[in-house]
């Protein structure tokens, strides 16, 4: 398989979209794309002189806040024919904002179509559109209420707090999943427990980052509920296949419950991973920043059937991060990428959850699996 590098993917990916025909859901993504890529007027007023030659967004634009002139620019941009324009160099301005970089796949997903599945108002009707990923399809408004429940149950994991080491997963009420390796210092005694923190909620909107919730973790032995080492020689050597028994997990007891409003995201024994080729999402703190979204797609399971492998973005403080379907159903845990790397990686990978559900005690099956 033939990978182009990520300049190329954006030029495909705004090529093949009409950015002057966003519906209003649309229009918002990018809204909320920009306002989390440029911290205010000044800084994207000089973008839009230095890459578009535009002038200053006050210059041409009603509104009186950052965020009404954004969406007067984006009514102009669509009248005048530019917005694939303003796409492309956003995406070269600003690579490495995760809303920006996943931005066309993003739009793509909340991409409404005419009643009846034609191709009205487009002065054709070739009826070419088929099945191809298998990925099926999804209410847009219950896909993103789906997706903002998830939100709330995904957790930044600190030790000490404030200083961010990976991410978490509320499966109950009072438990936490994320990996052995990021706990590790604590599992083996090196550190002090009472060091951890999961802070929910740790985000940014128009309005800022943020603060988050922060939990302590339970007191004595009461954290530490259940744990599986990770595997070193396949998953950090690379040396072969990594040991079924080796699931790079651990299942943390909070020092109390959440509030009843956020709901847990259930483990399910009878998950199934992705085909090759299906869209993945990864929901995640990537280097411990505001909780962002990847999109990839799954690249299947390795030879022995133990690690899922997609080409979802993820950086360090990812480890402990969902990797959903299309459907927003949690497939696996994200745990580490492609350890034979030296510049570009080939694959990220997670344990499928299903391997995580079967192998825990039947005693945590009847509260996180349910």
């Amino acid at each position: 398989m033939f990978l182009v590098s990520p300049g190329e993917q954006i030029d495909q990916q705004v090529n093949a979209m009409d950015w002057d025909q966003l519906s209003g859901l649309q229009q918002k993504l990018l809204r909320a794309a920009i306002l989390s890529s440029y911290v205010n007027q000044t800084s994207f007023s000089m973008f839009l002189t230095a890459e578009l030659n535009k002038p200053p967004l006050a210059n041409f634009t009603a509104g009186r806040s950052f965020e009404e002139r954004i969406f007067s620019l984006i009514q102009v941009s669509q009248a005048e024919g530019w917005t694939g324009d303003l796409v492309d160099a956003l995406q070269r301005d600003r690579p490495r904002n995760p809303l920006m970089r996943s931005l066309s796949d993003t739009i793509r997903l909340a991409e409404v179509r005419p009643a009846g599945g034609g191709d009205a108002g487009r002065g054709r009707s070739f009826g070419l559109e088929r099945i191809v990923s298998g990925g099926g399809f999804a209410d847009i408004r219950v896909w993103a209420e789906k997706l903002a429940q998830i939100c709330e149950a995904v957790c930044r994991i600190e030790s000490p707090a404030g200083n961010p080491c990976g991410t978490g997963i509320l499966v109950d009420r009072d438990l936490v999943l994320t990996n052995f390796h990021v706990v590790e210092p604590q599992l083996i005694g090196n550190v002090a427990e009472t060091d951890i923190v999961c802070r929910f909620d740790f985000a940014r909107d128009a309005a800022g980052i943020s603060d988050g919730t922060p939990i302590g973790l339970a007191g004595g032995s009461g954290w530490n509920v259940w744990s599986s080492p990770y595997d070193p020689q396949a998953d950090i050597g690379g040396a072969g296949l990594a040991n079924p028994q080796c699931l790079d997990a651990a299942l943390l007891r909070l020092l109390h419950p959440v509030e009843s409003s956020r709901k847990p995201i259930r483990l399910q024994p009878n998950a199934t991973t992705p085909d090759d080729g299906q869209p993945v999402l990864v929901i995640q703190h990537p280097r411990g920043t505001p909780m962002a979204l990847a999109l990839g797609s799954s690249l299947g399971l390795n030879q022995n059937a133990v690690r899922l492998r997609y080409n979802a973005d993820t950086l360090a403080g990812s480890s402990g991060s969902g990797v959903f379907n299309q459907s927003l159903e949690l497939v696996a845990l994200h745990h580490a990428g492609d350890p034979a790397a030296i510049i570009r990686a080939r694959y990220n990978q997670g344990i499928p959850i299903s391997a995580i559900a079967k192998a825990m005690p039947k005693s945590l099956q009847a509260s996180s699996l349910r």
